[in-house]
């Protein structure tokens, strides 16, 4: 997952061609500064575990935050439906991000 232009798409399916002329931010680039308040909370809430999901997750949620600053636990939870924690964290997950944000659980 990377952000095209401020939009989440999954980098394997987009073709390098249509990036061409836009803006690529991959999560290395969210952390250029230091983590941004989505790593940082996953970080908090010890949420990130083997690392197979977590980088589509952060660009996914940071998105999410920037279009919605104050969303509900059903709207992170269904913006990252595309993603799967198979190490058990994803309720984790969700709290950090609804902590990033402007809810808290």
């Amino acid at each position: 997952m990377v952000l095209l232009d401020d939009k989440p798409v999954p980098s394997c399916d987009i073709p390098l061609s249509q990036a061409a002329d836009s803006t690529v931010v991959t999560v290395e680039g969210l952390a250029a500064d230091g983590p941004n308040r989505v790593q940082q909370s996953l970080i908090e809430h010890q949420a990130a575990q083997c690392g197979f999901c977590i980088s589509g997750i952060v660009v996914r949620a940071t998105a999410l935050l920037e279009e919605t600053p104050d969303p509900s636990a059903d709207q992170v939870a269904a913006s990252l439906d595309r993603h799967l924690c198979r190490c058990g964290t994803h309720q984790r997950i969700v709290e950090a991000v609804l902590a990033a944000g402007s809810v808290s659980v």
